[in-house]
């Protein structure tokens, strides 16, 4: 819910400043809603190659890897044209950023069987997220009064997560929990960034059909290293992650014409 709310808030204030904009401004001014579903790819974030795992008489080597998972998304966009090709952005944007775990027992000797039990599981595991992307920034199209106009834009803003991007743990057949990484915060707020190319076709006059490929270029906290002790929180830094989608939406255009509001 606080992070639904944080949305709903974020997005309401982004567009509030857009429309006293437009409203203070001369004549033949556009602002445009944009509602669009997106796909949304996975991407690598970290790996260990070998965390010591000593929980009982046989210690075990395991090997750890973590992505994202490929999702569709939603966005929700305000966009302000005060000139003609330039115009002014604000947008919240559901990325997901679920997590998709792999696990390998690496020990040659024998291995434990309640480590290599909870390995099977997180190599099981797909977690769901909710990261929603706020951002504000400008975009330039081309040949804005013909039927199809391309365009490029650029944003930043905050990455804000429901989901610690840490915190690894499995489950024995036997139910026993074994916490690998644990973690102190489970939601950031980290920065982002959104390069988009794509183009606005005509549908009539008050809707046009956008589609745009994206760079969503987000602040993650990924693992560096292995723990001398399961369980605790494992180094760590914010690395910025390449998260690739292609968004398919409406734009809902409001003109404001001499003499009249919008």
């Amino acid at each position: 819910m606080r992070i639904r709310a944080a949305v709903v808030v974020g997005f309401l204030l982004m567009t509030q400043t857009a429309i006293s904009a437009a409203q203070s401004t001369g004549d033949q001014a556009r602002l445009a809603f944009t509602i669009s579903g997106a796909y949304i790819g996975s991407t690598g974030l970290w790996s260990v190659p070998e965390q010591r795992v000593a929980v009982d008489a046989s210690p075990t080597n395991i090997a750890l890897t973590r992505s994202t998972t490929s999702t569709f998304g939603a966005s929700l966009g305000a966009t302000y044209y005060p000139k003609d090709k330039w115009g002014l952005t604000a947008e919240a944007f559901l990325l997901g950023l679920g997590a998709d775990d792999a696990c390998q027992v690496t020990s040659s000797g024998e291995a434990s069987p309640f480590v290599s039990e909870v390995c099977e599981d997180i190599d099981r595991q797909e977690k769901s997220a909710s990261a929603v992307a706020l951002s504000v920034g400008g975009i330039f199209r081309i040949a804005s009064r013909e039927f199809i106009s391309p365009f490029v834009r650029a944003g930043v803003g905050v990455l804000i997560s429901n989901q610690s991007s840490l915190l690894t743990q499995g489950v024995s057949n036997s139910g026993v929990l074994l916490v690998i990484y644990d973690d102190d915060a489970q939601g950031r707020v980290r920065p982002a960034i959104g390069l988009g190319v794509g183009a606005t076709v005509v549908l009539s006059r008050g809707y046009h059909l956008r589609w745009e490929v994206r760079d969503n270029i987000v602040g993650v906290e990924e693992v560096t290293g292995a723990v001398t002790t399961v369980g605790t929180v494992p180094p760590h830094e914010t690395n910025f992650e390449h998260v690739w989608s292609v968004l398919i939406g409406l734009d809902v255009i409001l003109e404001r014409q001499k003499g009249r509001r919008y």
